[in-house]
């Protein structure tokens, strides 16, 4: 879990390689301490294996439940960079990888965001990851986490609402070969208010951020 007071901003594309696990705090028969405001979760870079997948996410999940907190982020990476061979969860950038995920999430309580990383979909275009092509791996997150019922709000069992970048700034496809490229929104970057504090997700990946020819840009 994370701390926080008045007046700090969280962007969580830049806490990814600060924290890679949530710590219990603030339970829920004791409430939150005075010394701060509220908790919020922040977890990401796993499942990275089946134990991890099958025990470690699924305890850290119900961890979470029985805290006091506001909310949770999910940092990014749903997986490993490359799959792992023989594994019975998804390892590699199939659609199941993408509706795993969207289980954890919708098993928090509390509301849960999600900030895209590298292994969602720009090193999906590995062979041991399918391969598929980036941009329509993007498209597809897309799909599942942040359009239809999510367009303007949080996962998780309680949701909250957030502002999203609509406009059609980013690149996305969902051709299997990459082709044709289109604009649309950057639905996967969203900006909310808690308590006086704004949070954002942000898109931006150490992959020559964003500005590999591959990508188009």
């Amino acid at each position: 879990m994370f701390r926080t007071k008045l007046g700090l901003v969280l962007a969580a594309a830049l806490t990814v390689a600060a924290v890679a696990a949530g710590i219990a705090v603030a339970e829920k028969d004791k409430g939150n301490d005075k010394n701060f405001e509220y908790a919020i979760g922040l977890w990401g870079d796993m499942p990275y294996s089946d134990v991890q997948a099958q025990t470690g996410v699924p305890n850290l999940i119900d961890d979470m439940n029985s805290q006091d907190i506001q909310f949770a982020v999910q940092n990014g990476d749903l997986k490993a960079g490359s799959a792992t061979a023989g594994s019975v969860t998804p390892t590699n950038c199939s659609d199941a990888l993408y509706t795993q995920a969207l289980g954890y999430f919708n098993s928090l309580q509390k509301p849960a965001f999600f900030a895209t990383g590298d292994n969602d979909w720009t090193d999906c275009d590995r062979l041991s990851n399918g391969p598929f092509t980036e941009l329509e791996r993007l498209t597809h997150e897309r799909s599942v986490f942040f359009s239809g019922p999510y367009a303007d709000s949080s996962m998780g069992q309680e949701q909250m609402k957030v502002e999203v970048q609509t406009a059609p700034l980013c690149q996305g496809t969902t051709s299997s070969t990459g082709q044709p490229r289109t604009m649309m929104g950057c639905l996967e970057n969203r900006r909310w208010t808690y308590r006086k504090v704004t949070y954002a997700i942000l898109n931006v990946q150490g992959t020559c951020n964003n500005r590999c020819g591959r990508l188009g840009v």
